[in-house]
C-alpha cells in the first residue's frame, strides 16, 4: 500500500533536562550541561522530528509489503492470484451477502460473524485479505503469500475504508476476531484520484477505483 495516504500521529512532547550526546569518560566527567529553555524547545522539536519519521518509515514499510504483494500478484496468471480454496469462498460469500450501504459510502456484508474480541484503535492486529477491483479482478491476495497483513488499526497504517470496515463506526458495526467480512470501498476510502502501484501510465489499481475486499480478522498480532 507506498500510495497509501499516511499521517502523523499524535505526539506528546517530553521534557528533558540533558540532551543525549557521544562522550568520552574523560570528556563526560569535566563537561556540565548548560541547557537553556530555548535549546530545551529545538532539541524537544528534533525529537518529535525523529519520532515522525519513524513511524512514517514504519507505515512505508507496510505499504511496500502491500504494493510488492500486488506487483507479485499482477505479474501472474490470473488464476494464480489466490488459492482455489479462498477464491472460492471469496466468490461464494459475495454471492450470498447482501451489501449494506452506510453514509460514509463503505459497503459490508458479513459472511461470518466473529466471536473473539474486537479490535481497539492503536492495536496491533493480523488480518487476512483478498483485494479485488470492481470487475472481478484479483489484484491481491495475503493468503497466496501464505501469511496475514500485520497493522496498527485505526491510525492511518491502513486506507480508510480498512480502518472504519474493522474498527466499525459510521453505521458500520465492529468486527470481531474470528469474523470474515466483505467491504465494497469507494475511491475516497481507497486510493483515490491517484491509484496504486502506477508505473509509466499504467496501474495495478487504477485511479478512481471501488475495491472489493474479503476481509478476515483473525485477532491480535
Amino acid at each position: 500500500m507506498t500510495s497509501l495516504a499516511f499521517s502523523v500521529g499524535n505526539y506528546t512532547p517530553r521534557k528533558l533536562n540533558i540532551p543525549i550526546c557521544n562522550l568520552n569518560t574523560a570528556e563526560a566527567s569535566n563537561f556540565k550541561f548548560k541547557f537553556s529553555s530555548q535549546n530545551q524547545d529545538s532539541f524537544v522539536s528534533l525529537l518529535q522530528l525523529k519520532e515522525s519519521q519513524a513511524l512514517l518509515k514504519r507505515r512505508e514499510a507496510i505499504s511496500a509489503g502491500f504494493l510488492t504483494g500486488i506487483v507479485d500478484v499482477f505479474l501472474q496468471p490470473l488464476t494464480t492470484a489466490a488459492p482455489a480454496e479462498a477464491k472460492a469462498e471469496a466468490e461464494a460469500g459475495a454471492g450470498l451477502c447482501e451489501l449494506t450501504v452506510t453514509p460514509s459510502g463503505l459497503a459490508f456484508c458479513d459472511k461470518v460473524v466473529g466471536t473473539g474480541s474486537e479490535a481497539v484503535k492503536g492495536q496491533l492486529i493480523k488480518a487476512h485479505y483478498v483485494g479485488k477491483l470492481e470487475n472481478g479482478k484479483v489484484f491481491d491476495s495475503s493468503y497466496n503469500r501464505g501469511k496475514p497483513l500485520i497493522f496498527r488499526v485505526g491510525v492511518g497504517e491502513v486506507i480508510k475504508g480498512w480502518d472504519q470496515g474493522i474498527l466499525g463506526g459510521d453505521g458500520v458495526p465492529p468486527m470481531q476476531a474470528g469474523g470474515k467480512r466483505i467491504l465494497k470501498l469507494p475511491p475516497e476510502l481507497g486510493y483515490g484520484m491517484r491509484g496504486a502501484g502506477c508505473r509509466e501510465g499504467s496501474c495495478i489499481i487504477p485511479p478512481d477505483s471501488v475495491l472489493l475486499f474479503d476481509v478476515e480478522f483473525i485477532g491480535k498480532a
